[in-house]
Formats: structure tokens, C-alpha cells, sequence
């Protein structure tokens, strides 16, 4: 929808055509105002919300149940029905980071202050002077020279002793680490793609067919781990808490997801696909492991 104001000028301001009417027939751009007002601005912003991109809406729908459909729909050479795959990857992420940082920093902060009337306990003392310990044992010998790296998380570490319990620096780390989850899946992303190219007939498939289902799947990834993060989030305000049963039904529903999904996209025998999805695991499995432990060294750096 269109309600700006026309401008006296007939000049466009983006090609220097003439505009006789609202939209310029040599770009496109409508020859409005530029200056808005806030009432133009927040009722654009509540249309644009609205009316976002039909197609952005359409492929909500479908990522939450098979988002394979939108792969296949896509590479079939339909590409105005639905939102762009990176377009809309990006769009989720972004979604997504605000999500985790938005919810976690809330259950962090509440850990923080719940932990703080009992950080001089004998039971948290105990650990803390166990860990010193610990520390004081692993360091070098006399004429040895510790690395950077390790100088660096000893270093670190005495100063979270010093200022938290290990019930706060475990939660710290879990939920930095779960703020930062859609960088780190958005870095796992290609070696996903990877390994599907490694298992499927490269003549049939392209890299460029693999990296338009991984992004369509781990934009329900993200779609569907921000829905559960709101959810446990709005339960522990409730006397209840979301248990490991939680975590592992969502993991379930994703693992159900991808399954299908794959299924649907390559269409081939269950034989087939357990095969394939053996190896698949293993490869994922390992390069889950290097990213892992890339983001355990990330999150204990920048804590």
C-alpha cells in the first residue's frame, strides 16, 4: 500500500527520468516524499508486518511441517512463490538471535541473582577451593611455559571462581553458549551441505541443491528452537520447569523433521536412505565435535 505524499517534482530521484505518474516507468521507485513522518512510519512498519512478503508467510507454514516442499517447489523453477532460501534463513536467524538473547539473558540474570544470597556457602566454597586446587595441579612444571590458549582460560577461570559460584559459571556458560547458537549453526551449515554432496550422485545433484535444503531445514531449526525457548521461558513462570524430557522431545521433533524431510526431497529407498544417513551421522557427528569444542574455547574466552 502506497500513502505518501506525491512530490511537485516531476524528477526521479533515483534514475533522473520523468515520473508523470506515482511510480517512475523506468525503475519503479514511487516518487514520494522522502521525509516521513512517525505515524507514516509505524503504520508502514504494522502494513509491512502484516502483508510481509505473502510469500514469507506461505513458507512459515510449510518449514514447520516440510520444509522439503519448499526445497523441491524451489528448484522446480518456482521461485516467486515463496521467499528466497538465504532471504529467509536470514530473516529466521535474525529472529532467532533476538529470541536467545532476549529469553536467556532473562533466565541468566535470574540464576544470578537467585545464586548471589548463597555464594558464600561451605558447599560452594568447597567446590571453588576443589577447583583452585585442580588448577594449581595442572599447572607447569618449573621451566615449562604454558600456552597463550591456556594461560588464558586458567586465567579466566580463577577470576569467575573469585566472582561466582560454579552453579552461576555453569549456567553463564550454558546460556552463552545457547545466545550464540545461531552464529555457531549458521558455521555448521556448510559442512552439513557438505556431507550431503558426499553421499548423493554428483551428476544428479548439485552443492547448490544440498545448500537449498540445508537452509530451508535449519530455518526450521531455528523456527523451531525459538518457539521452545519462549515456551520454557513462559513455563518457568509457573511453578513448573521445562526437564530434560523437554529437550529431548524437541530434539525428537527435529530428528522426525529431518527424516521426512530428506525422505521427500531425494526420494529414495528407506534402505537407501539409513545407509546414506549412517555415514551422514558420523561425518556430522565429527564436525559437530570440532565446533563444539570451538565454541566451548569461544564462549569461556568472551564470558
Amino acid at each position: 500500500m502506497s500513502h505518501g505524499k506525491l512530490r511537485e517534482d516531476t524528477t526521479c530521484q533515483n534514475c533522473g527520468d520523468e515520473v508523470k505518474v506515482r511510480f517512475c516507468p523506468s525503475c519503479g521507485q514511487e516518487n514520494t516524499e522522502t521525509k516521513k513522518s512517525f505515524h507514516y512510519l509505524f503504520t508502514h512498519f504494522l502494513e509491512d508486518l502484516v502483508h510481509y512478503d505473502n510469500s514469507f508467510w506461505k513458507a512459515i507454514k510449510y518449514l514447520l511441517y516440510t520444509p522439503a516442499t519448499l526445497s523441491i517447489i524451489y528448484l522446480q523453477g518456482r521461485r516467486q512463490a515463496f521467499m528466497a532460501p538465504v532471504k529467509l534463513f536470514i530473516f529466521i536467524n535474525f529472529f532467532a538471535f533476538f529470541v536467545f538473547n532476549a529469553f536467556v539473558f532473562h533466565d541468566m540474570e535470574k540464576v544470578v541473582i537467585e545464586d548471589t544470597e548463597t555464594k558464600n556457602s561451605d558447599f560452594d566454597k568447597k567446590n571453588i577451593f576443589n577447583e583452585k586446587v585442580r588448577f594449581v595441579g595442572n599447572t607447569p612444571k618449573q621451566g615449562e611455559e604454558k600456552s597463550w590458549i591456556d594461560k588464558h582460560i586458567n586465567d579466566k577461570i580463577v577470576k569467575l571462581n573469585q566472582d561466582y559460584t560454579l552453579r552461576q559459571i555453569y549456567k553463564m556458560m550454558f546460556h552463552k553458549a545457547v545466545s550464540n547458537l545461531p552464529k555457531w549453526i549458521f558455521f555448521f551449515m556448510p559442512f552439513f551441505a557438505f556431507g550431503l554432496w558426499l553421499t548423493h550422485n554428483k551428476k544428479k545433484w548439485w552443492f547448490f541443491d544440498h545448500g537449498i535444503f540445508t537452509f530451508h531445514y535449519f530455518s526450521t531449526v531455528l523456527l523451531i528452537l525459538s518457539f521452545s525457548a519462549i515456551f520454557s521461558t513462559l513455563v518457568g513462570l509457573t511453578p513448573y520447569e521445562c526437564n530434560g524430557w523437554y529437550e529431548f522431545l524437541v530434539f525428537l521433533i527435529l530428528q522426525i523433521i529431518f527424516f521426512t524431510s530428506y525422505r521427500k526431497f531425494y526420494k529414495e529407498s528407506r534402505t537407501i536412505t539409513f545407509l546414506k544417513l549412517v555415514f551422514f551421522y558420523l561425518f556430522n557427528f565429527i564436525m559437530l565435535l570440532i565446533i563444539l569444542l570451538l565454541a566451548l574455547l569461544h564462549t569461556v574466552y568472551t564470558l
